[in-house]
This record gives C-alpha cells, sequence and structure tokens, in this order.
C-alpha cells in the first residue's frame, strides 16, 4: 500500500510528520509512505497511489488517477476549490481536517467580540493621543452578559464559539442545516435569527446554498448595533451590501477574517473603514498545525488498515 504525504516541501518537517502519523497506527502493514513535495511529484506518483493526504487536489491532475486510489484525507476543513465534478462522481472516500480548527478560531471569534464590546479601539488611541477620554469611552463599554449571539453553522466550530461565548454568560442563537435539537434553528429561519443577535458569527460552509447568504435583505434584519464576524468564507457575505451597512451605520461594525477576493486588494474599500477589524486568513492558524493534521489523519490512517469506520467524511452531495 502506498501513502502519499503531500503537506510540506521540507525533507525535515516531513521526516517529523510521518513520525506523527506513524505513531498513531498500532499494527504495521506493508505500507509504504511517499514525500510528495510539489504538483510535478504528484503527477508522478498519483497512478500508484493507494493513499494521499493533502491541502489541495485539482481537477488537473485527476486524470491520473487510477482504481488503486481509494481515500483522500484533506488537511483543511474547506475543501469546495477541490470538489470538482469527476473527484464527486469517483468512489473515492474523501475527509477533511473537521474540528483541528475548532480551538483556535473559537478563541479568535472570542477577541474580536471583546475588541467591539470593550472598546479596544478607543483604548489603542489613548495610547497613541494621550488624551483622557474615561467617560466617553465608559458610555460604549459593553457588558456581554445576557447579549444574544446568532452562530450560522453549527458543526465543529460553530459549537466551540458557542462554549466560549456561553461562558461570558451571553444568550446562544444557532443555524444547523440539519438541526440536532429544538433549540436549533432551520436555515430557512436566517432572519429569525438576526432580528435577535447582537453579535453574528458565520462558521457554516461555503456551498451553493449558503453563497451569497448574508445580503442587503440579511443586513436588513440586523440590528443597528449589531456586530458581524466572519471566519467561514468571504463569499457567503455580499461584500458590497456589507461595505453599504457599515458605512450606513446599518451594523456598528465586522471581524473579517476571511474575504471574496484573497489577498484583499489593497484599493478594497474596507480598509478604509474605522468599525472593522481585518485579518488575513489566519483565525484558524497556529503553529502545531500540521502536527494536528499528521495526528488526525495517522489516527483516521489506523482505523483504514484495520478496516473500520472513517471519522470525518466528507458528504460528497453536501460538499462538507
Amino acid at each position: 500500500m502506498k501513502i502519499g504525504i503531500q503537506l510540506t516541501q521540507n525533507t525535515d518537517k516531513y521526516r517529523a510528520l510521518l513520525t506523527d502519523i506513524q505513531l498513531e497506527i498500532q499494527s504495521e502493514p506493508k505500507v509504504e509512505f511517499v514525500h510528495i513535495t510539489d504538483e510535478s511529484s504528484l503527477e508522478i506518483h498519483l497512478p500508484v497511489l493507494d493513499v494521499l493526504v493533502c491541502y489541495r487536489l485539482s481537477a488537473r491532475s485527476f486524470p491520473l488517477v487510477t482504481q488503486t486510489l481509494k481515500w483522500v484525507h484533506f488537511g483543511v476543513a474547506g475543501i469546495e476549490h477541490s470538489l470538482f465534478p469527476d473527484l464527486l462522481k469517483s468512489d473515492i472516500i474523501l475527509t477533511n481536517a473537521r474540528g483541528i480548527h475548532a480551538g483556535p478560531v473559537s478563541e479568535y471569534v472570542l477577541g474580536a467580540v471583546l475588541y467591539f464590546a470593550k472598546q479596544f479601539p478607543n483604548f489603542q488611541q489613548f495610547k497613541i493621543d494621550r488624551c483622557w477620554r474615561q467617560w466617553n469611552i465608559a458610555r460604549h463599554m459593553v457588558q456581554l452578559r445576557g447579549k444574544t449571539a446568532g452562530i450560522i453553522g453549527y458543526g465543529c466550530i460553530g459549537k466551540a464559539v458557542t462554549k466560549r461565548l456561553s461562558d461570558l454568560g451571553m444568550n446562544i442563537i444557532a443555524i444547523q442545516r440539519h438541526p440536532e435539537n429544538q433549540q436549533i434553528l432551520s436555515p430557512d429561519r436566517l432572519y429569525n435569527l438576526l432580528v435577535q443577535s447582537d453579535v453574528v458569527v458565520i462558521t457554516c460552509p461555503l456551498t451553493p446554498e449558503t453563497h451569497g447568504w448574508i445580503d442587503a435583505q440579511a443586513f436588513n434584519r440586523m440590528k443597528s448595533s449589531a456586530i458581524l464576524i466572519n471566519v467561514s468564507r468571504g463569499a457567503i457575505v455580499a461584500e458590497d451590501a456589507l461595505i453599504h451597512a457599515l458605512e450606513s451605520g446599518g451594523i456598528a461594525g465586522a471581524a473579517l477574517d476571511v474575504f471574496s477576493t484573497e489577498p484583499l486588494p489593497e484599493d478594497n474599500p474596507l480598509f478604509e473603514l474605522e468599525n472593522v477589524l481585518l485579518s488575513p486568513h489566519v483565525a484558524g492558524n497556529f503553529p502545531e498545525y500540521q502536527h494536528d493534521v499528521a495526528v488526525q489523519f495517522g489516527k483516521n490512517l489506523n482505523r483504514f488498515l484495520k478496516g473500520d469506520t472513517l471519522t470525518n467524511l466528507v458528504d460528497k452531495n453536501l460538499g462538507y
């Protein structure tokens, strides 16, 4: 059995990740690991691989796949760019890195909520101009206990965000494609969530159904005091409508880690808005990320070798 690992070009990092993977394998059948360093290397080895772990698979390389390839594991959660028709029609099992980002992304959301509620921008301005505006700032400070957070997408990240914000005493309203209990709303009740929420957090995957979901009509339902936080995919939000809502006072502010176009163009109007916190798609990043991907894959590889059901299976019909 040949297993291709396309997680790093660096040989030393590859060896470390391979060790992480091998430590999770309880029995060691005849397995050969192959270091895939780039697309050219992938094209050479792809016809003989049984398993591939990578961050992205291109339609250009797919014609080289043979019936030997049984499983592709993606070391990311959002895999919309890899779900081309031929892969979706194939019998290849797909899994992703769902869950790895939940901790760091929920920490980012917590930070963004506090950034706006506790007036952090004004603190930085105080340091710059040294002007004591105690009561001007104090009147805008928000106590989060009793406020409502709307979580759009109640998967691993949505649930982690729920815990973080619940610990602050916030009330939670969440939307899930297939609600797992009566307290969770279905997607057709989006506006019910928006009208009640002081903070709206987007954690759902990007699919044809969620593309442009948060549009002008959605912003019209939100409180003028509301904060929007997007840690999923930029295309879920209609950017023009978002900018209008921010400029016109339709909403109070936004924390954006993802954008429709990445890198975000330097002339994008979002850079000029004072009520926006921007970050370059880093909410889910941390130094141990590749290690955690390797460990997660190793655990699943152990299941695969034993013939057990894999975790983090991707539903090809849903796209996640």
